[in-house]
């Protein structure tokens, strides 16, 4: 049976993950490579490993730190070749046990109704359906973006109730994002 267990994401491997990450995201859903350098080194964000067998398979970044006791899943990719495999489920469970002392944790998702081609907008709602089989809901009747991005928000319960999510993500959201940005980027959050 294969034994997975999770990895902090050290300084020094920083680089090459940084070199992933711009691979599987848009430019427009990462920080530069200073800033999340700077938000691993003082906390605001952790990078952890997945891995099969002691194999790295998978990486995310997640801020977890903040003092509302959320956790905002700010990436999540598996490696190219372990994709399909079930791997995503197994980081996102294993994510829930590392954080099962928070009230819930969030995702971003890109909006499909605001993609430009059909098969960008099947990769936005396989995105979407992945994470509602984890568990996860759409957050309802809200717009938001995120340096002028259109998302989705969804959010998984974990010491609390969906409700509660719901009545609180914007202050959830602003707080998360006024620590890893402060105050002078604060504005590139628009929720309403």
């Amino acid at each position: 049976m294969d034994q997975y267990n999770i990895r902090t994401i050290i300084e020094q491997e920083l680089k090459g993950i940084y070199n992933k990450i711009e691979r599987d995201f848009a430019a427009n859903e990462y920080a530069p490579y200073e800033v999340l350098y700077q938000q691993i080194r003082n906390g605001a964000q952790e990078g952890m490993f997945l891995c099969k067998d002691e194999q790295d398979v998978a990486y995310a970044i997640c801020a977890g730190s903040n003092k509302n006791r959320y956790v905002l899943i700010s990436l999540l990719a598996v490696y190219e070749q372990f994709r399909g495999q079930g791997i995503g489920t197994v980081f996102l469970k294993e994510l829930c046990n590392k954080y099962s002392d928070k009230l819930g944790i969030i995702v971003e998702v890109e909006k499909p109704e605001e993609s430009t081609s059909k098969e960008e907008e099947d990769f936005r709602k396989k995105r979407i359906d992945f994470y509602e089989k984890a568990g996860f809901r759409l957050i309802p009747n809200i717009n938001y973006s995120i340096w002028d991005v259109p998302m989705h928000l969804m959010a998984m319960p974990l010491l609390t109730s969906i409700g509660e999510i719901n009545r609180n993500i914007g202050s959830i959201i602003y707080e998360i994002y006024l620590q890893l940005m402060g105050k002078r980027y604060i504005h590139k959050l628009k929720l309403y």
